[in-house]
């Protein structure tokens, strides 16, 4: 009796696990098509592909401590309960960052018109070594960016761990020495996980990530 038991025992361990694995998978999800699924989707791969399998909607940005430009500590809990646009920047940046900024704020101006809920703004730099509190302050206010939005810089190993779970590499550098961060942002959702990549500079896709963020909120 107690072989028998042992086997059953075994037996419903061994269904259990391979349930757990194919629900992992994503074996059971809907397929890997915009066409096919209602919901935006997750995206967790260097390769910056679109996925809406289970697996996927496991994957968050990586846990972190950093501080803002107002010197106050923020951790990954900045990232859950709210949505929330993240895009990149360096202090040092007169070209291309300011440009892209100015887009993102427009874009929080077209949101508060539609009487929908306001994401929260993050901006990550991508010179942590240079770009301190006191030096991000300086910049926020020279491009006169809203002062509930949150720029966070830190040590450089946390900094690295962050953004390269939203695939991007903050040490690439050009042959002019200048950080290679491009002008991506990303639609991050309440459980801080990346739901929409975008071009930071380009209006037509910043409308793009309004259109996903309204999605967003239909779903939560």
């Amino acid at each position: 009796m107690s072989l028998l038991k042992s086997l059953l025992l075994s037996m419903l361990s061994f269904i259990a696990t391979v349930v757990t694995l194919g629900w992992l998978t994503g074996a059971f999800a809907a397929p890997q098509n915009a066409l096919n699924n209602d919901k935006l989707p997750y995206y967790y791969q260097q390769d910056l592909q679109a996925h809406w399998d289970t697996w996927a909607s496991l994957q968050r940005i990586a846990r972190f401590e950093l501080i803002n430009q107002h010197a106050q500590e923020v951790d990954h809990s900045l990232l859950r309960g709210k949505a929330s646009f993240v895009g990149f920047f360096y202090a040092g940046c007169v070209t291309l960052c300011p440009i892209s900024l100015e887009v993102m704020r427009e874009l929080q101006t077209q949101i508060k018109q539609k009487s929908i809920a306001t994401p929260q703004f993050i901006l990550l730099t991508v010179t942590p070594e240079q770009d301190d509190a006191q030096t991000m302050a300086a910049y926020a206010q020279k491009l006169k960016l809203p002062a509930n939005w949150n720029m966070l810089t830190g040590d450089s190993r946390q900094m690295q761990k962050l953004t390269t779970s939203l695939m991007t590499d903050i040490n690439a550098r050009a042959s002019n020495g200048e950080p290679l961060h491009g002008q991506r942002a990303f639609l991050i959702d309440t459980m801080a996980r990346i739901r929409g990549i975008y071009d930071a500079s380009s209006m037509l896709e910043m409308r793009r990530m309004v259109g996903d963020y309204e999605r967003l909120m239909m779903e939560e």
